[in-house]
């Protein structure tokens, strides 16, 4: 069967996270569930990130195999229809029969976000600091991050895989819009690492520990000091990225929504 590229955006708010599980609402189950309706068979769709209870996404990728029964357009407008309001299709494009969303992404870019008062509007979408943060300290702790590390130190110790390298090649911390954002583009990440590296650098910026043992943890590889580990609400998934390798001729024009 032909294999689909989708870029998907949502709001984690009401979801315990991208995969599927057991009795509980995912995003990833929710989008199957819909399209098995859709197609009238049992369908399984591959995420190149899972996600966490509460996280969000700006541009996550999934690849699916389905009958040739639409053009991107019409399954990314027939899809949406039926999804929740908190999930959108914004695209839809055939792929080369050997893509996956998972396993052919080659980096991601992540962002945490922080606001410096109490807003209601906000509270699902960013974590609340009330107090100014030295932007100076933390991208001095961020550019330590840069190249490749073995960050065993900023993982659930019972989730460190075999292989708890990873290779970042930009992190820094910037005012934008309103509010502070961490931005931080790799080509893999341990479970709850984001958190984890943002919660050990502002806990290091308010003087719970040095630069220099903040240092010592990427350099070692090992959780040498207590930090806390920032929720959820404030990580967005915003783009993978993927190689050169084109994708097959389009069986219809793509079509990308407005959502943002």
């Amino acid at each position: 069967m032909p294999n689909w590229k989708f870029t998907i955006s949502y709001d984690g708010t009401n979801y315990h996270g991208w995969q599927v599980q057991p009795d509980e609402p995912t995003v990833q189950g929710t989008i199957q569930d819909k399209l098995s309706l859709l197609f009238d068979r049992d369908v399984k769709i591959v995420g190149a990130s899972r996600t966490d209870a509460g996280v969000h996404a700006k541009g996550q990728v999934a690849s699916v195999e389905l009958p040739d029964k639409f053009t991107p357009e019409e399954l990314r407008y027939r899809l949406d229809k039926m999804l929740p309001a908190d999930i959108a299709i914004k695209k839809i494009e055939p792929a080369a029969d050997d893509f996956s969303a998972r396993f052919s992404a080659v980096e991601k870019l992540y962002e945490f976000r922080i606001i410096d008062h109490k807003e209601p509007r906000e509270r699902n979408f960013a974590s609340t600091i009330e107090r100014e943060l030295d932007m100076d300290i933390l991208n001095s702790l961020s550019s330590i991050i840069i190249g490749k590390h073995d960050f065993s130190a900023f993982t659930i110790k019972r989730d460190t895989p075999d292989n708890p390298t990873c290779e970042i090649s930009s992190a820094r911390w910037d005012k934008t819009r309103g509010f502070t954002r961490f931005s931080i583009r790799g080509n893999r990440f341990l479970h709850k690492m984001v958190r984890a590296l943002v919660g050990a650098m502002l806990d290091c910026e308010r003087g719970r520990f040095s630069k220099n043992n903040f240092a010592s943890m990427i350099e070692r590889g090992q959780r040498l000091f207590d930090y806390r580990i920032a929720g959820p609400q404030g990580l967005w998934l915003i783009e993978v990225y993927y190689g050169a390798k084109p994708l097959k001729g389009l069986r219809g024009k793509v079509l990308e929504s407005t959502h943002q």
